[in-house]
């Protein structure tokens, strides 16, 4: 038996131009922001606190400032370049009778696809539901092989949301992609 669960294959406007001057600006910010950082570690009444590496930071900002925002900054751009690498994930087919799971993925970027196959043995998923203040209820699906999340789906705030078939692909990751 096959199962297939499909959204409309996700664009972007986004581009590497758009990209730079996004970190180009949270790099100044940061670096601003952490100037006004080393103040408050020194700020009046913490004083029988001060240690050395809070007067370290305060007599070197500048080299504070920029391992603050490079590492930060990093930080992001390693999760966009994880982003990147697979891509969005647009269709999950279940192929029971090969026993395999087949993913299409586009690259919002450049708009590559690319179909990643994966055997039921050897993938597993974990689903985490969350609720907050500030982005309200999420279900978010990460796709497993070897320990390592390689796909992740946020099924409330993409537009698997609008899928008809969303309650059944679910409940199938909930019960086990192995069970027929």
């Amino acid at each position: 038996m096959k199962n297939t669960y499909q959204i409309e294959k996700p664009t972007s406007e986004t581009n590497y131009f758009t990209i730079g001057i996004k970190y180009v600006v949270l790099f100044i910010v940061l670096f601003l922001a952490s100037w006004i950082a080393i103040p408050l570690f020194i700020a009046k009444g913490r004083g029988s606190r001060i240690n050395s590496v809070v007067e370290f930071l305060a007599e070197n900002p500048i080299i504070f400032s920029l391992l603050f925002s490079v590492s930060i900054i990093s930080w992001f751009i390693f999760r966009i370049k994880k982003k990147y690498k697979y891509g969005e994930v647009y269709k999950i087919k279940f192929d029971d009778v090969k026993k395999v799971l087949n993913i299409w993925t586009v690259n919002t970027m450049n708009q590559a696809e690319k179909l990643f196959n994966y055997d039921y043995e050897t993938i597993d998923f974990k689903l985490y539901k969350s609720d907050d203040a500030l982005f309200g209820k999420q279900r978010i699906l990460h796709i497993i092989k070897n320990e390592k999340a390689l796909h992740e789906i946020n099924f409330d705030r993409t537009a698997w949301c609008r899928n008809d078939k969303l309650e059944k692909l679910i409940e199938r990751i909930k019960t086990g992609h192995n069970n027929v």
